[in-house]
């Protein structure tokens, strides 16, 4: 019982050096970087590109056009391909304001590929670059590394999601 008292007025004499304390402390939120991305880069959009630098043209086509699809579920964003049916989860690396890079990482066998798009949203228009770099290994030690960069146009088609395709949501 002695100990009991004892520590219940440890704790009471310096319990106002503990609130004096607390006060001082800066709580720290922070917003996802996926919430920080304008809401006009969701929608389904076609893709026009052309490449800037490559280190191997064998393997790059000079031009494309391609489709996108962006949407966003909690924090995940998905960029998919309505015509190849291809959908990946991105990694969103930086925003500001109408500008935003992702990142996606794809492993297979003995190859990893990264694709970098840095985008600006220019109203139902975006442009950017899209870098992809292709590393080839071989028993666990790079090979070789392929880099393309696009210069890249898009223009929107319809809505903020693949399920406004079907709702002819604009």
């Amino acid at each position: 019982m002695k100990k009991f008292l004892i520590l219940f007025f440890i704790i009471l004499i310096f319990s106002p050096l503990l609130e004096v304390k607390a006060e001082n402390l800066t709580l720290q939120a922070g917003v996802s970087m996926s919430d920080r991305i304008p809401k006009g880069f969701f929608g389904t959009w076609e893709i026009f590109s052309t490449i800037s630098y490559t280190n191997n043209k064998k393997i790059f086509n000079e031009t494309t056009t391609d489709y996108w699809n962006l949407s966003k579920t909690g924090d995940v964003i998905t960029l998919a391909n309505p015509v190849s049916g291809a959908e990946a989860s991105v990694t969103v690396e930086d925003v500001k304001g109408n500008q935003v890079k992702f990142t996606h990482v794809t492993k297979h066998n003995n190859a990893k590929m990264t694709e970098t798009p840095t985008l600006t949203l220019n109203g139902e228009n975006f442009y950017g670059t899209d870098k992809i770099v292709i590393e080839k290994y071989k028993n666990g030690k790079k090979i070789s590394t392929d880099i393309v960069v696009y210069n890249i146009k898009a223009k929107k088609l319809i809505g903020n999601s693949a399920a406004s395709i079907l709702t002819s949501e604009r």
